[in-house]
């Protein structure tokens, strides 16, 4: 008799209008969003965005883009600012974003300290 285990689809889908993008669910590309995502809120937080700063804008912009890209993939913040060109709206999605996959995470059981319960489990294996 055969075990047989149902495997699941390793993302997360994410749908910003109409546009359709998803959230790899591999190691790396957690320990990255963990990573980065929070190095990019940060430094947005920072910025001082004005009217008429050109170079914040783009230090903005970059970050944004940084942040977009780690969560849904090269070329996903050009898309989104392609149907909305604000800086403002974006760092709403980035933010909403980031904390929806958080969440997703978490239901997975993708808590923060999934090596601690991997040692755990290993351990009592022993």
């Amino acid at each position: 008799m055969a075990i047989k285990i149902q495997t699941q689809k390793p993302e997360i889908p994410v749908d910003i209008g109409d546009l359709k993008f998803s959230f790899n669910v591999s190691d790396e590309s957690i320990k990255k969003f963990r990573n980065e995502a929070i190095k990019v809120q940060k430094e947005l937080e920072e910025i001082a965005i004005s009217d008429n700063d050109d170079q914040a804008l783009e230090q903005a912009k970059e970050a944004l883009k940084r942040g977009f890209e780690i969560m849904l993939g090269e070329g996903s913040f050009k898309k989104i600012y392609d149907i909305s060109p604000s800086l403002v709206l974006c760092m709403q999605y980035f933010v909403q974003i980031a904390i929806g996959i958080d969440e997703e995470l978490k239901n997975m059981g993708f808590s923060q300290s999934q090596k601690d319960l991997a040692k755990k489990y290993l351990a009592q294996k022993k």
